[in-house]
């Protein structure tokens, strides 16, 4: 594990840009995605940030992963918690997930390997056994502490209905596209700890088919996605290229089908808003 932040928290601090407002924006009505979308765009050479309904409230589904790993590597850097650390998996917390899905009642895991299914996977499994191991309320702490203002991790993730029981939820989840931005120009600066290996792990992702197809041949997307049936979502570390890097975050709330299906649907418009947006960077 790295000794500590390279960049202070308060340091990272963009600029707004409306310039890049309006490069969100052009994606977003060329993508058609003008009733749902929410966007943030930080370009990380000028500290300058664009957005559009960025502050909005809308569920942040699997996206709120992040900062639950966030946390786990701040607890490694004090010291309180190991990679290594021991873990039963819960028969409490089964609940349907996407991926290998390899943690059944009374698996036995570790830390590290919860947190890296978590992201990579989506494992919803492996995120409720990390909201009891590290608690909801140091997570959502921390967020606040790194100025992620509305922040709540307020209840476990559910794959599926009937939702997980869970008696200790505080609230919905709520991770704006702003704080989510936030927070990955955070990780793409090394100011919080463990930022590489963070990095590592969102580089990857399995799920690619938001916001990846979109990019030039060369990027590197380091992301996490989320879908539920009425949202569709994609959050990252884009380095171009080129070398350049940015934070991009869309999120896409939609009105659920009379079947149910997931918000998946929606990620050619996606694509659609990336490709434009990435012409333009």
């Amino acid at each position: 594990m790295d000794d500590g932040p390279l960049v202070r928290t308060q340091d990272f601090s963009p600029a707004h840009d409306p310039d890049i407002d309006a490069t969100i924006l052009e994606g977003v009505k060329l993508a058609n995605l003008n009733v749902g979308a929410a966007a943030y765009l930080c370009d990380l050479q000028s500290m300058r940030y664009g957005q559009w309904r960025a502050r909005e409230a809308i569920y942040p589904a699997s996206v709120v992963k992040v900062p639950i790993m966030t946390e786990a590597f701040h607890r490694y850097a004090e010291g309180s918690l190991s990679p290594e650390h021991a873990v039963t998996v819960s028969a409490r917390n089964q609940t349907a997930t996407s991926g290998p899905a390899p943690f059944g009642a009374g698996k036995a895991t570790n830390v590290g390997e919860l947190v890296d299914f978590m992201i990579v996977h989506s494992d919803n499994v492996a995120t409720n056994e990390l909201i009891d191991l590290l608690d909801r309320a140091r997570v959502t702490d921390y967020m606040h502490a790194l100025d992620l203002q509305t922040f709540l991790l307020g209840r476990k993730l559910s794959g599926a209905e009937p939702l997980i029981d869970d008696p200790e939820m505080i609230g919905r989840n709520r991770l704006p596209p702003i704080e989510i931005g936030r927070l990955l120009g955070l990780i793409a600066c090394d100011a919080v700890p463990g930022a590489e290996q963070q990095r590592e792990i969102l580089a990857r992702c399995a799920d690619d088919e938001k916001l990846v197809p979109g990019l030039a041949t060369g990027d590197i997307f380091m992301h996490k996605t989320g879908e539920t049936e009425t949202v569709s979502h994609d959050a990252g570390i884009l380095t171009t290229k080129d070398g350049l890097r940015y934070i991009v975050v869309l999120y896409c709330e939609v009105q659920a089908r009379p079947d149910h299906a997931e918000a998946a649907w929606v990620n050619p418009m996606m694509t659609t808003w990336m490709r434009s947006v990435r012409e333009r960077l």
